[in-house]
């Protein structure tokens, strides 16, 4: 599966890689794998990070359409959750950024982008220096 993920409940935060080339149903067949996780909590907070990713086929309908379906996780109300992305590659940067515009027009999820790994790690109040050091200091499920 070209994206995974693993919660980190100490620190109660989703690390989500995303590899390679993305479609939509992949995306969508993981984002319900995590709704129906035991562990699952509507707006906990995300890493994402896209370090391998190569190319998230979608158009701009598409995007909408998986925007409100974050924001849309209960029933009750729109889920707030931040998600931090660490993206490093400019096309991918770029995609986030549309994302994270269209974010900004809906209430629910915040999207913050960053190039550099550090950041999106200060971002989130993490002290370590690498993803790969966070991952290996942390405890997952």
């Amino acid at each position: 599966m070209p994206i995974s993920f693993k919660i980190c409940l100490e620190r109660d935060l989703l690390y989500a890689k995303w590899l390679g080339q993305i479609t939509v149903p992949e995306y969508l067949e993981v984002f319900h794998a995590y709704i129906g996780c035991g562990h699952y909590r509507p707006g906990r907070p995300e890493l994402i990070d896209t370090s391998g990713m190569l190319d998230f086929d979608l158009d701009f309908h598409e995007m909408r359409f998986l925007l409100r379906s974050v924001n849309s996780q209960s029933p009750q109300a729109n889920v707030n959750t931040r998600t931090v992305v660490y993206c490093p590659n400019d096309f991918i940067f770029g995609l986030g950024h549309m994302y994270q515009q269209l974010a900004e027009l809906d209430d629910g999820i915040s999207v913050e982008l960053y190039e550099k790994e550090k950041d999106a790690l200060d971002a989130l109040e993490l002290p370590y220096k690498t993803i790969d050091e966070f991952q290996s200091k942390e405890n997952f499920v």
